[in-house]
C-alpha cells in the first residue's frame, strides 16, 4: 500500500509540475512556437534613386507609399523629384510578388508597373507628359522584429509626348530623350 500511495504521488507532482513554467527559478522549457509575423498592410517611406537618360546619370529624392491587397499584389502611389532638372514626375504603381513571402524569407521578388505623370519646363512652357513604366526589384527585410524593410528596383519609363531635354555645352540644339533608366534605393516603413 505505500508503495501505491508513492507512485500516485509521484504521477501527481509529475503532473503538477508539466503544467507550471516555473518551479523554484528553474526554467522548464517548451518548445518554440514557430510564429510569422503577417504582411504589412501599408508601407510608407522615401529614398534616393539614379536616372540614366541622354548619356548622362541625374539623381533625386523619391517618396512612396503601398498598399498591400493580397500576398502577391499590392497599389502604390509615388513622386520624384530631380535634384539637377527641371522636372518632377507622380504616379501610381501595380506590384506583383512572386511569393508573397516576406516576412518568413526575408526578401520578396517582384514585378513593377506604373502609369505616372512628368511635370517638365522647357523654354518657358510647362508640359504634363504621360510616362508607362517596367520594371523588376526586391523588398528586404533586414532584420525579423523591425517594422522597416528596404527596396531596390531597377525599371526602364517611356515618356510618351513631350520628351525630356538638356542642353549640351558643344552642341547648338537641346537633346531629347523618351527612354529613362531608374536605380532606386527606398527604406520603408510599416
Amino acid at each position: 500500500m505505500k508503495q501505491l500511495i508513492r507512485v500516485i504521488f509521484c504521477l501527481a507532482l509529475a503532473a503538477g509540475l508539466s503544467f507550471g513554467k516555473d518551479f523554484m527559478g528553474i526554467p522548464i522549457e517548451e518548445a518554440p512556437a514557430s510564429e510569422v509575423r503577417p504582411l504589412p498592410l501599408v508601407v510608407l517611406g522615401g529614398g534616393g534613386f539614379l536616372r540614366y537618360y541622354l548619356n548622362s546619370v541625374d539623381g533625386g529624392v523619391r517618396a512612396s507609399t503601398d498598399f498591400r491587397v493580397h500576398k502577391h499584389h499590392s497599389l502604390g502611389l509615388f513622386g520624384l523629384i530631380h535634384l539637377g532638372d527641371d522636372f518632377m514626375e507622380a504616379g501610381l504603381d501595380y506590384r506583383f510578388y512572386f511569393s508573397g513571402r516576406l516576412m518568413e524569407t526575408g526578401h520578396d521578388d517582384f514585378l513593377r508597373f506604373g502609369f505616372s505623370g512628368i511635370y517638365i519646363e522647357k523654354e518657358d512652357e510647362s508640359y504634363f507628359p504621360p510616362v508607362i513604366s517596367f520594371g523588376y526589384g526586391r523588398d528586404i527585410l533586414f532584420f525579423k522584429n523591425a517594422d522597416l524593410l528596404g527596396r531596390i528596383q531597377l525599371s526602364g519609363s517611356y515618356i510618351i509626348g513631350e520628351p525630356v531635354s538638356k542642353k549640351k555645352d558643344n552642341h547648338l540644339i537641346d537633346q531629347e530623350a523618351h527612354f529613362l533608366i531608374s536605380l532606386d534605393l527606398s527604406l520603408l516603413f510599416f
